[in-house]
């Protein structure tokens, strides 16, 4: 140490101290900052169910694949030919929705409303390869697919 000292001089040290020390700080901010991103992508990704304007559940990827799974055709898709998730009437009951006579689907695209009618075993929400939902179904045109679907509203 008295070596440095007399090589480099006092201040000299401080300030290669202060800039490991600054360079410490500025990787565990950064570490933080990405731990934060990944926390909020998994908490970004649920699906919210609402009736009555209150929340009956809110449920993530691996809740939702606990769910039966069905494979429904979608010719009318540029992609995938065959897409595999719950279908809307699972999660519907699996949230404790009561009374169902229609239903919005939110998410990045323009919201669409369903009648119960339309609630069919060929109606699911689609993990994408993005690890987000999508509405699609056999018997339902890509105009009105969803993607990035967060929210089921019950009769709004």
């Amino acid at each position: 140490m008295a070596w440095s000292r007399q090589r480099y001089g006092r201040r000299h040290l401080l300030n290669v101290g202060s800039s490991i020390r600054r360079l410490v700080v500025g990787a565990l901010a950064i570490g933080a900052l990405g731990a934060g991103i990944v926390a909020c992508g998994v908490s970004g990704n649920d699906l919210v169910v609402q009736q009555n304007g209150q929340r009956l559940a809110r449920l993530n990827a691996v809740q939702l694949q606990h769910l039966p799974q069905v494979d429904v055709a979608t010719p009318q898709s540029r992609g995938a030919k065959v897409q595999r998730g719950p279908t809307v009437r699972a999660i519907l009951s699996a949230a404790g929705a009561a009374r169902v006579e229609s239903v919005r689907v939110e998410g990045r695209d323009p919201p669409q409303t369903l009648t119960a009618t339309e609630l069919t075993e060929k109606l699911i929400l689609a993990l994408t390869k993005r690890n987000t939902l999508k509405l699609t179904g056999t018997d339902l045109g890509t105009e009105r697919w969803v993607r990035d679907v967060t929210a089921l509203v019950v009769n709004p």
